[in-house]
């Protein structure tokens, strides 16, 4: 076999290889854990939500680019600056993201969804993330 010949089959063997025997890189997941009045007078409400790494290398939190809205509702892209913040492998962190609220949304389930930018082997990647957040009835 000549020395081009045997170079194209290693390469069709580690392609089919990635394709057939490597699972997909396991996604981030996003648990809302509360809803609560923020502590500034610049905002109205703040999500706590847990950002789990179920992967096997750990990552770095850049932003989360999100929406929330009740069904039918147009909402605004927002985005949230995470500080790099570092993920461990199979860990968890909790972040505030800002909620917007008007007073007719109290009381409803609104979708928090999006996109979350992370760095993940010095690759920068992108999950897709949602969630639904149960809003208080009234402002405490």
């Amino acid at each position: 076999m000549s020395l081009i010949r045997l170079h194209v089959v290693t390469v069709l063997i580690a392609a089919t290889a990635l394709l057939t025997g490597c699972p997909a890189s396991r996604q981030a997941q996003l648990n809302v854990l509360s809803v609560e009045q923020a502590s500034t007078p610049d905002r109205d409400m703040v999500v706590y939500v847990e950002v789990v790494n179920n992967a096997k290398r750990p990552m770095r939190l850049q932003r989360l680019q999100y929406t929330f809205a009740a069904s039918g509702q147009e909402t605004t892209q927002l985005e949230l600056e995470l500080g790099r913040r570092l993920v461990d492998a199979g860990s968890a962190v909790v972040v505030e993201v800002p909620l917007p609220l008007a007073d007719a949304a109290l009381g409803s389930t609104l979708m928090l969804a999006g996109k979350l930018w992370a760095e993940q082997d010095q690759i920068v990647r992108s999950f897709t993330v949602a969630a639904e957040v149960a809003t208080p009835v009234e402002r405490q």
